[in-house]
């Protein structure tokens, strides 16, 4: 006899599993942050967890494939928490600079960004990750809408979103080195620099 999808037994399973795996994130997030975006152990994240170290090993073979997760179930809700604001440029625009707000004011992407020689830097500054790469998808699908409305400029998407990445992730980066003279309007600055580098030329 099959077993439904939605036997009591089956969706009991998959629910422990996600609060395990949510546990085990967020025990992640509480070591690395206590760490400054040092160096962690598996064993620490799974005690801090209240798991055992197998439950831990079994689904993240290393500290890496477990940061890379977090870091993807961060960006993940920092782009719910923006919501859309409509399909014109400058809408789009404000979207870009809401993402990049939200991720300066993340605890843990404070930590990569303001940090860069701890462990974590290589998820900002070396190589594109995942958690990046779901940005760029994002940009580089707003992008593609613009010009087919005819309201962006010409160019491969992905080179354009790859511009915009640049240009927000320095004005993230580099937020402190000039808060004393921008102050909270870095924001305004980062939408004017956004808009001048999409927009149509006359």
């Amino acid at each position: 006899m099959s077993i439904r999808n939605d036997s009591p037994e089956l969706s009991s399973r998959e629910s422990d599993t996600t609060n395990i795996t949510d546990r085990v994130l967020d025990a992640a997030r509480s070591c690395m942050l206590r760490a400054e975006g040092g160096k962690i152990a598996l064993a620490e994240v799974a005690r801090v967890a209240g798991v055992s170290r197998p439950t831990v090993y079994r689904r993240w073979p290393d500290v890496q494939s477990l940061t890379g997760e977090l870091l993807n179930r961060e960006m993940a809700e920092v782009l719910a928490s923006v919501p859309e604001r409509g399909s014109t440029l400058e809408e789009q625009v404000d979207r870009f600079v809401d993402v990049a707000q939200g991720l300066q004011e993340n605890a843990l992407f404070a930590v990569l960004w303001r940090e860069p020689a701890t462990a974590l830097a290589q998820y900002v500054s070396v190589r594109l990750g995942t958690s990046q790469q779901m940005l760029l998808a994002m940009i580089e699908w707003a992008i593609g809408e613009g010009q087919e409305r005819g309201d962006i400029r010409p160019g491969r998407p992905d080179q354009l979103a790859a511009m915009v990445l640049l240009i927000s992730q320095s004005a993230i980066q580099s937020h402190a080195l000039v808060a004393p003279i921008l102050g909270d309007r870095w924001t305004t600055e980062l939408r004017y620099a956004l808009m001048s580098y999409l927009r149509i030329q006359s």
